[in-house]
């Protein structure tokens, strides 16, 4: 009885003051490692009868963003060695990737099946009952970590074995929330969908428009998702005259950004980042410089005026 009270009281107090906290966090270190340290002792509570989903779907989340990070520099490293022609190197940073990501992978699974254990079951179509702004983010995040699970397992090489028909799920979801409210998320996941699996979409849909207009409403809202789905769906796609666009806008609207939302800004931003690093290494051997968000190693250097009586 004492152990569930005081899961009570943790959890109650997660919901209510931790996680809005935690939300204008713009240090997604600090994000990733409050995942991964306090997770164990809030699930823990499960098992005394208090309910942490909620919270769950959001540290296990948080925590995967650390693996996938660290994947990340494993998949730079894979092309640094690639380029200096060190052929075990590169293999063995391939092989780190993957595990990796099977770990991240794993996370963001949790934090998909923790949610429907929240919000379920629900019958086809069926939207759930959201009845606070908190499980409105939780769905959306949820939702999102589901996808992003199936990204980072074929990433694995499908080893954690993520079920394919969650990207259909997700799409079908996004529609229970208010897209406006929510920086055009909801839409942007689902034209993010619409470009990798056309047969998804519905009849005329237009899923670059979509996502442009996404992108345009996280800039004004000051929470760049739309941004980041943008620039996923052209490296998706191959398609890098996109993707330096959307990483060109990404950087040049950084000035609007949403103290109430800053973490999830910021973990978009980590993964505009990455792909912007993931161009420059390929094409350089380095990652994107400091401060040169938005800017490729092919750009025109700008013309400078002088002024000749400055050098008088």
């Amino acid at each position: 009885m004492i152990w569930k009270s005081t899961g009570d009281i943790l959890v109650t107090f997660g919901e209510a003051e931790m996680a809005p906290y935690l939300f204008t966090y713009d240090d997604i270190r600090m994000g990733c490692m409050t995942g991964e340290a306090q997770t164990p002792l809030l699930m823990s509570f499960a098992e005394v009868g208090s309910w942490p989903e909620k919270l769950g779907v959001l540290t296990f989340t948080t925590a995967a963003v650390c693996m996938q990070q660290q994947a990340l520099e494993e998949e730079l490293r894979y092309h640094r060695e690639v380029r200096a022609g060190n052929v075990s190197s590169a293999q063995d940073a391939r092989i780190a990737q993957k595990r990796l990501s099977a770990v991240a992978a794993k996370r963001l699974y949790k934090a998909y099946t923790l949610m429907n254990e929240k919000f379920g079951p629900l019958e086809e179509g069926q939207c759930p009952y959201l009845r606070k702004d908190l499980d409105e983010l939780v769905w959306l995040v949820g939702n999102i970590s589901g996808v992003q699970a199936l990204v980072a397992d074929g990433a694995a090489d499908g080893t954690v074995g993520v079920p394919r028909d969650i990207v259909a799920k997700v799409e079908r979801r996004m529609k229970c929330l208010d897209n406006e409210k929510w920086w055009g998320a909801p839409m942007g996941v689902r034209a993010t969908i619409w470009s990798i699996l056309p047969q998804l979409a519905p009849e005329g849909a237009e899923p670059w428009k979509v996502l442009h207009e996404s992108e345009q409403m996280g800039f004004e809202q000051g929470v760049r998702l739309g941004s980041a789905f943008y620039a996923m769906s052209a490296y998706s796609k191959g398609d890098n005259e996109r993707l330096r666009d959307a990483i060109r806008n990404f950087a040049a609207n950084g000035d609007n950004v949403d103290p109430q939302y800053m973490m999830m800004d910021t973990i978009a931003g980590v993964l505009v980042t990455g792909l912007s690093d993931l161009l420059w290494t390929e094409n350089t051997g380095k990652r994107t410089p400091i401060g040169a968000l938005g800017t490729f190693w092919d750009d025109e250097p700008e013309e400078s005026e002088v002024d000749i009586d400055d050098l008088l």
